[in-house]
């Protein structure tokens, strides 16, 4: 049900030039996109006084405090109306994830059949996916925009971030990088935070480097989970232990970084061309050092039972099978195990 040549690139290039779809339905894990579609739809189909008559917002939440939950009713009631002394009405339902009980959307479909010309119906459906087989959102997609927002890849936040630099025109240390993406994760609308501070706080062409990222944002890449990444791939008991003394990660954070590693680490071994590593791992060329370096100390067999101890921890960091799941006594029984 994919439509195609639709990006959020190209829905914002349509709003920009004033080519409005009677219905958008912005669906998926990542929000980001969602909001700043959403954004983008609100501050340009209206203008400042037209919003005071012609704009209309709802929340999902509205349903837990309201006597009136049929909140899909009244938006498709608010969408039949005409606008006043404007081209255009807009009707938003944000937070629409709050609302999808019982098949609530599938009323929609009567709305879709013959939508009001002027109305254009905004719903902005965060963390998940409506199942595509519903009749209203195939009606949707023939007639509007229907744009999944996906969850990005690690090296696709990793482009997130240079782009946002480009942008601000700065650039960043590879380290400054990691530790970013240790700092935000894969929180787009927080890198961009930080990355509008700096652009701030520094010059057009200045590079961000760690020293003045970890004072920015408090972070300190000395006792970083990609620092103890490191010390593990080159076998050093004693860094690993003290960051693992230091940390202030929880430890599931810090299962799921290694998880990641020794999984990517795994396939790396089993590739027949090492050349193409970067694009099947889906990490930059400069990350794969670590994998290298990797393969050279720990061998398949190895790689393989690294795996199943972070498993076994993950669920011991949960409670399970043993009596002591306190992050640090945990953590160097992990690292010790992966090392020796």
């Amino acid at each position: 049900m994919e439509q195609k040549g639709l990006t959020y690139a190209s829905i914002l290039k349509q709003i920009e030039l004033r080519q409005f779809a009677p219905i958008y339905v912005l669906m998926g894990e990542e929000p980001y996109y969602i909001n700043k579609i959403v954004n983008a739809l609100e501050e340009t189909i209206l203008t400042e006084e037209e919003k005071m008559m012609n704009l209309t917002v709802r929340y999902g939440n509205d349903i837990k405090t309201s006597k009136n939950s049929d909140i899909v009713g009244t938006i498709i009631n608010d969408a039949q109306r005409y606008p006043m002394l404007s081209e255009y009405q807009v009707v938003i339902l944000k937070e629409a994830q709050n609302v999808d009980k019982k098949d609530v959307f599938d009323k929609l479909q009567f709305y879709l059949q013959k939508p009001q010309p002027n109305t254009i119906l905004i719903i902005a459906y965060k963390y998940g996916t409506i199942d595509k087989r519903k009749k209203w959102l195939q009606t949707a997609t023939q007639i509007g925009v229907v744009f999944e927002s996906k969850k990005l890849y690690e090296n696709q936040v990793e482009d997130f971030i240079y782009t946002q630099l480009k942008q601000h025109k700065l650039s960043m240390e590879a380290d400054a990088v990691r530790l970013l993406l240790e700092l935000a994760g894969s929180d787009l609308s927080l890198i961009e935070s930080i990355v509008q501070k700096f652009s701030i706080l520094l010059s057009s062409g200045q590079q961000i480097t760690c020293d003045l990222l970890e004072k920015t944002t408090g972070m300190s890449k000395k006792y970083s989970t990609f620092e103890l990444q490191d010390a593990i791939i080159a076998g050093n008991v004693l860094k690993a232990n003290q960051i693992i003394l230091h940390t202030n990660e929880p430890i599931q954070r810090i299962i799921a970084t290694l998880f990641t590693y020794f999984s990517n680490l795994m396939i790396y071994h089993y590739l027949a061309d090492k050349s193409q590593a970067a694009s099947v791992l889906r990490i930059q060329p400069w990350a794969l050092r670590n994998y290298e370096a990797g393969a050279r100390r720990f061998s398949k067999m190895k790689t393989f039972k690294i795996i199943g101890y972070l498993r076994e921890y993950d669920g011991k960091s949960k409670g399970i099978g043993t009596a002591d799941n306190t992050d640090i006594h945990l953590l160097k029984e992990l690292v010790y195990k992966i090392l020796h």
